[in-house]
């Protein structure tokens, strides 16, 4: 493309034209069961975030998808663990594909699929699209993810039952405008420094009629009209230190009131409610399940980031000519995980308490 007027584009080094999310959708289609899953799950998250079904949900999976096929094997495990608490717990399998870096790191599967800095969009896109696939087609399994840029939602967003906003992108109006017309409840994470008021705010923003500068399905730059997202809720995070505890917890629910939001929330169980250590994660998951259990009811769900080999493994900053071949299976590359099978036994236990708390 050339530069306008010698003017434009002095720091690009190129364009690559992008398949319309169209053609993605229609070569990559999604089953009769899959879209069952999507059409059911959505409707039942926002039944449990309204209070009206009194199950719990709980997001699950890692904090980020680097490895398609070990994706596919995690969420086919979370999927048979959903069966065995489904009276309790309505079970969403965790994908998030874009990672919103603080300084500079891997972006994410849709932007770096082979982790060598190659830029292979195209191809990220694909494999986002496939996991997603297998997971509600495949193994039944709801799905939650996080957009980033507001162009992939057109790529997958007919396969996702929930999504979250980061606490980096909490108070941007951008995400407002997305989340405003995305067909799917919305969890706002609290800021990185802990407090709630720019997720209340962006609560509020989003419930309302907007417009905003997006693509359709044929990739046209479009006037995109929404009709505004009441299914919003908070979600607990923690920042400098936890927000998880009891206190923290009906704090936030009485902000909440006051500014006339009476969704649940949901609670992190990583991030700033461990401080970064993920063996806390299960202490984070028995505190809340005991305030579920004392009454409160307003707490709607919880997250953890789990993958099928607890703990982290560092790749560096230049990927340039990264061999993932070197990668240990099932570990995560961003934030450390919970292994499977210590989340199953953690969300198994916890299904027998909610349970004896129903019975008495």
């Amino acid at each position: 493309m050339p530069k306008l007027n010698g003017v434009t584009d002095k720091r690009v080094k190129y364009y690559r034209m992008l398949p319309r999310p169209a053609e993605f959708v229609k070569a990559m289609p999604l089953g009769d069961t899959g879209r069952k899953v999507v059409e059911r799950s959505r409707q039942e998250i926002t039944a449990v975030i309204k209070g009206e079904d009194k199950r719990k949900l709980l997001i699950t999976g890692p904090c980020s998808i680097h490895d398609a096929g070990q994706a596919g094997e995690l969420a086919c495990r979370i999927a048979q663990m959903a069966k065995e608490v489904s009276d309790q717990f309505l079970v969403i399998g965790r994908f998030y594909f874009e990672k919103p870096r603080t300084v500079d790191g891997w972006k994410g599967l849709v932007y770096d699929p082979h982790i060598n800095n190659s830029c292979d969009i195209e191809k990220g896109l694909e494999l986002a699209r496939k996991v997603l696939i297998h997971a509600v087609d495949e193994c039944g399994l709801p799905a939650a993810t996080e957009f980033l840029n507001p162009f992939t939602p057109q790529y997958y967003s007919d396969l996702v039952s929930w999504t979250a906003v980061g606490a980096r992108t909490s108070e941007t109006q951008l995400y407002r405008e997305m989340m405003s017309g995305l067909s799917m409840p919305v969890g706002y994470k609290n800021s990185t420094r802990g407090d709630i008021d720019t997720a209340v705010n962006s609560l509020i923003a989003l419930r309302n009629e907007t417009c905003f500068i997006g693509i359709d399905q044929d990739g046209n730059a479009s006037i995109v009209a929404t009709t505004g997202n009441d299914t919003g809720h908070l979600v607990l995070r923690g920042g400098a230190g936890p927000n998880y505890q009891k206190d923290s917890v009906m704090f936030a629910l009485e902000v909440m009131k006051e500014r006339g939001l009476s969704n649940g929330v949901v609670i992190d169980c990583s991030h700033g409610n461990t401080g970064g250590d993920y063996h806390k994660q299960h202490l984070v998951f028995d505190d809340v399940i005991e305030q579920i259990c004392r009454g409160n009811e307003k707490i709607a769900g919880i997250m953890t980031e789990t993958n099928l080999v607890g703990g982290r493994q560092p790749i560096g900053k230049d990927l340039t000519g990264f061999d993932m071949s070197t990668l240990k299976y099932g570990v995560s590359i961003t934030d450390a995980c919970l292994g499977f099978d210590e989340t199953r036994e953690l969300v198994l236990r916890s299904a027998d308490k909610l349970r004896k708390r129903n019975s008495a």
